[in-house]
């Protein structure tokens, strides 16, 4: 029977708006490289069956179903009603499974897929150990597990600064600085590798993947920020002074890395890759 497995609301997308930006802005400067990254560690191949968790806006989903091919098949599931509705209408073709996820276990039977993924999201989750429970139950024997998480924040400048501007103009009252440092918790290799190994996968094996990551001038990028959790629902209430502050403080702090017109930053997760044991 499925395990009971509850994602945490506190940063979740909130609306379609949101998640749009997300797909459009954050999605192409760090999501669908880690995802290619995550896939040739898989080991992905064509006819595979797939399946992403917590899938948000769907980066890896879609780009795993581009490489098992129309003999393959993926599943992309999320918690936030959002994200699963702003995946669905990017994929046009409908090659993935869109689904959203209530509160249960993985609605699969056990072997139901020869890959199940997690990338950036451990986080959302009360309770981690559960989520890969269920990743394992439904892994075929040998089925291979790819978990990527954020390095510590001080290795993402993009978050970092946006960290520091929270602070510095009083958005720390919000709820905003313990949502932000929650997405960077997983990032202790041994920590990892230990909860992986206690859900029952071996063979694991976990490395730090750096990028350099190309963004829109610094101008465009600080605005982007208050359009997504977890800033957007306190940035509609917040007053005009503390606005400008936050964009003042964030343009300060990433204008060092802007050269020719593009914010250029490192970007840093960890890369977990496990097998359940074969029969």
């Amino acid at each position: 029977m499925a395990a009971t497995v509850r994602a945490a609301r506190t940063g979740a997308f909130e609306d379609q708006a949101s998640a749009s930006v997300y797909a459009q802005h954050v999605e192409p400067a760090f999501g669908r490289r880690f995802a290619e990254r995550a896939l040739d560690a898989l080991a992905v191949v064509r006819g595979m069956h797939v399946i992403d968790v917590a899938c948000g806006t769907g980066i890896f989903a879609r780009s795993a179903a581009h490489v098992v091919g129309p003999t393959g098949r993926v599943v992309g599931m999320d918690p936030s009603p959002a994200a699963v509705e702003t995946a669905r209408r990017i994929d046009v073709s409908s090659i993935v499974a869109w689904d959203a996820w209530h509160d249960e276990g993985l609605p699969f039977a056990p072997g139901s897929f020869e890959v199940v993924a997690c990338q950036h999201a451990l986080h959302r989750f009360d309770d981690p150990a559960a989520v890969l429970g269920e990743a394992a139950r439904v892994l075929v024997p040998g089925g291979r597990l790819g978990l990527t998480t954020w390095g510590p924040i001080e290795e993402n400048p993009a978050f970092a600064a946006q960290l520091d501007a929270i602070v510095a103009s009083g958005f720390e009252h919000s709820g905003a600085v313990e949502v932000l440092l929650d997405a960077f918790a997983h990032h202790r290799m041994d920590d990892l590798e230990a909860l992986v190994r206690r859900a029952g996968f071996s063979d694991v094996t976990c490395r730090t993947v750096r990028l350099l990551t190309a963004l829109p001038p610094v101008a465009q990028w600080v605005r982007i920020y208050p359009s997504l959790p977890p800033l957007s629902h306190a940035w509609a209430q917040a007053p005009q002074r503390d606005r400008v502050r936050f964009l003042a403080r964030a343009t300060e702090l990433l204008r060092p890395f802007e050269h020719e017109g593009v914010l250029r930053v490192q970007a840093s997760s960890r890369l977990v890759v496990a097998r359940t044991p074969p029969r």
